[in-house]
């Protein structure tokens, strides 16, 4: 389950959202995405699935999120640095330890910019 308004994942919901998915073992999305908008969610990593857990990596520019361009690759246009996704390594490696399996999706899907924060991604995880 990917949400997308953040008073799903808002102090005081975080943890009755969270208990849910686990009580009904439903994979909870993380993503990593602009801040600041009512679809914005916290870089939260859980596990509420023992089977799998999910990353979604949206990149974090807030001026292409604002977009209304009818193209994806508009809205998805970012270029992770090498920190940012090493941000995400302790998180990953987590999500790994509680999952039997951990997907991390690259959907920053502009020219080569997914397969090379994907590849870069791997080699932190190394």
């Amino acid at each position: 389950m990917e949400f997308r308004h953040k008073s799903w994942m808002e102090r005081g919901n975080d943890e009755e959202t969270l208990a849910f998915l686990s009580d009904h073992d439903i994979v909870f999305v993380c993503v990593d995405m602009p801040q600041g908008f009512d679809s914005s969610l916290p870089p939260v990593a859980a596990v509420t699935s023992k089977e799998l857990a999910v990353i979604r990596f949206h990149g974090r520019d807030p001026e292409a999120w604002k977009t209304k361009s009818q193209r994806a690759a508009d809205r998805f246009r970012y270029d992770y640095s090498k920190k940012e996704l090493e941000e995400w390594v302790p998180k990953v490696e987590s999500l790994a330890e509680q999952a039997k399996e951990t997907h991390a999706i690259m959907n920053n899907c502009y020219r080569d910019h997914a397969v090379r924060s994907a590849r870069q991604l791997a080699a932190l995880l190394e």
